[in-house]
């Protein structure tokens, strides 16, 4: 819909698809060397040095026949990163077995890990004809600003383990890491993270002999700390944002802190304590491993808003200044459980594992006194103190306003056919402070189970995953059951509220001042998934090695043919905020899973 007045709101996906140029080249080379010298008897030295080094070149064009190309008159850009990671292990290990009951084993060393990355882009828009694409910007009539990055991090490791073993009965293991790193202010590089475990082979005492039936009872307790560095480098330093203005009619370019220095930020901790059984029967046909956890993370690295009237912003992206901290604490505590059953033996085997598990998150502290902190008003996330993360804070719903009803709503819109909310608190009024629930979204259990079949070089492998009691909050079936805008309407709106239609739950067509927040989206996200499937045959060895072949395997299979679920969204396994900490659990349409079909042929020489 070009040269349409309705072009900055409306687009056209498909014209899009086919016609916006995305061009990603990678080239990466990944590697390492490594030496071993024996300097005497269990006494080792080893040198490993790795890299991964990645060069990306994208380039996009965006024509002027496009929605999003047409009010630039075509758009072009040409950039390109260049990444590159190096690591260097030096350790000396000492392996010995000082006598018929006492082994013990040990590592020290120290590994270096340097990430730098660099890249350029350049930009320009309003050309005369979408011939020239992305590969002449000199014809662009309005050249924007090329940008660049440099980015490096590093990171220095001490470390030192030692296992001991006292008649394959009494295990005892200790480490030791101390962690630099770059990404910290100058007071706290530096974080030390200790553990302990210790192993109880119970089947080989002599007292347990009498127990033919049970062929492994191993006991384990173990307990450390490990520590996080995962944010962009510089966070601790005050950062520049480069703009440009006008002094005395000249453009000139300048520089302004946009961030608030924080030399106290340092390492995200998190202590763990795991018991655990492990358990073998009947010659170890049936394994079971059962273990607890409890997991404590303090001094989460998260970020805040910084206050406007601090004069600090990003000038150049026109956003707020935040800065990392190290905020709060938060607990995770759970059980998970393994099975592996050997349930035939001969020409026909089949074997089965089953993992079942369940994990309770919760908030123990926002800092600051803090009881709650809720990013974003116009969505349903919050982090609140005694809660999971990625709770949903809303509106109870309370059907539809009919006639002659004089209802509570926190909106202006009481017409007939809008949505009812309930008092939660009985006051009278709906408002945002005390009308308002919580809603956790966690899984009760997750899960799955896998069987494997092999019968005459016929193999079938079938894998179902789980996951029962979880939420989602459908933020795009909200979009659109709107009614309003310039986006598509769901189906569901044609069973809308009117005069003629008033027995329904989906409210009418009216233009509401602002979108409410509500548990009208919020699914059970429980589902049952057929995972992986697959089908194989291998050929005998006599047959092939004629043919110079040492292995010879055809096979099918499909990843995600079925899903049984209640979820009304593409599907309930994702969401557009998966990986934030706050946001996880709200689904906007991110791209599903896909189902994929694949024939192969597996060749070894």
């Amino acid at each position: 819909m070009v040269n349409s007045p309705f072009e900055s709101a409306l687009q056209n996906p498909i014209n899009s698809l086919y016609n916006q140029l995305n061009e990603t080249i990678t080239n990466r080379f990944l590697g390492n060397v490594s030496g071993e010298y024996t300097i005497a008897d269990g006494l080792k030295a080893k040198i490993l040095i790795g890299a991964d080094v990645v060069g990306n070149k994208q380039n996009r064009y965006l024509p002027s026949t496009t929605s999003e190309g047409a009010a630039l008159s075509g758009d072009a850009i040409v950039g390109s990163i260049f990444t590159s990671n190096w690591l260097n292990e030096n350790t000396i290990s000492y392996d010995k077995e000082l006598n018929e009951k006492n082994k013990i084993n040990a590592v020290a060393g120290f590994t270096a890990q340097v990430s730098q990355s660099k890249g350029a882009i350049a930009e320009a828009a309003g050309f005369a004809t979408d011939a020239f694409e992305y590969n002449n910007l000199a014809t662009g009539i309005t050249n924007i600003a090329p940008r660049s990055l440099a980015n490096k991090w590093a990171l220095a490791s001490w470390l030192g383990r030692v296992n001991y073993n006292f008649d394959e009965r009494y295990l005892f293991t200790f480490t030791l890491r101390a962690d630099g790193s770059s990404k910290f202010g100058s007071g706290n590089k530096w974080g030390y993270f200790p553990s302990a475990a210790i192993g109880w082979n119970v089947n080989e005492e002599k007292f347990f002999q009498r127990f033919k039936k049970i062929s492994l009872l191993k006991l384990r307790l173990s307990a450390g700390q490990t520590g996080n560095q995962n944010i962009p480098a510089y966070q601790s330093l005050s950062q520049l944002s480069y703009f440009r203005y006008n002094f005395s009619n000249t453009t000139v370019s300048g520089f302004a802190p946009n961030t608030v220095p924080n030399p106290n930020l340092g390492w995200e901790k998190t202590f763990q304590v795991d018991a655990g059984v492990d358990i073998g029967l009947f010659k170890n046909r049936i394994n079971i491993i059962a273990d607890y956890y409890y997991k404590k993370t303090t001094d989460l690295l998260l970020t805040r808003t910084v206050p406007g009237t601090s004069g600090l912003s990003d000038f150049y992206n026109g956003q707020a200044s935040v800065v990392y901290q190290n905020i709060g604490a938060v607990s995770n505590q759970g059980v998970e459980l393994y099975i592996n059953s050997r349930n035939t033996e001969g020409a026909f085997k089949w074997n089965t594992i089953f993992i079942v598990s369940k994990n309770t998150n919760k908030i123990l502290s926002l800092g600051d006194g803090v009881d709650q902190i809720i990013p974003v008003i116009s969505a349903p996330s919050i982090a609140k103190v005694g809660y999971p993360l990625g709770s949903f804070i809303v509106y109870k719903t309370d059907g539809i306003i009919q006639e002659g009803d004089a209802p509570l709503t926190p909106q202006q819109n009481k017409n007939p056919g809008g949505q009812k909310y309930k008092d939660i608190n009985g006051d009278g009024v709906i408002t945002q402070a005390g009308d308002r629930v919580v809603v956790k979204n966690q899984p009760a259990l997750t899960g799955g189970i896998t069987n494997t079949f092999n019968y005459k070089g016929f193999d079938l492998t079938v894998f179902f995953q789980a996951s029962i009691g979880g939420k989602l909050y459908n933020a795009n079936r909200a979009n659109l059951e709107l009614g309003t805008g310039y986006v598509n309407a769901s189906t569901v709106v044609l069973d809308r509220w009117t005069p003629t239609h008033t027995d329904t739950d989906v409210k009418a067509a009216y233009q509401d001042p602002a979108i409410t927040i509500s548990d009208r989206f919020i699914e059970d996200a429980t589902y049952y998934r057929l995972k992986n499937l697959s089908l194989g045959y291998t050929f005998p060895k006599e047959l092939v090695s004629k043919l110079r072949i040492e292995n010879l395997r055809v096979y099918v299979s499909a990843q995600n043919p079925k899903t049984w679920t209640k979820y009304t969204g593409f599907d309930p396994e994702v969401s557009l905020n998966g990986q934030s900490l706050i946001n996880k659990g709200v689904d906007q349409g991110v791209y599903p899973n896909n189902k994929s079909y694949q024939v192969g042929l597996s060749l070894t020489f």
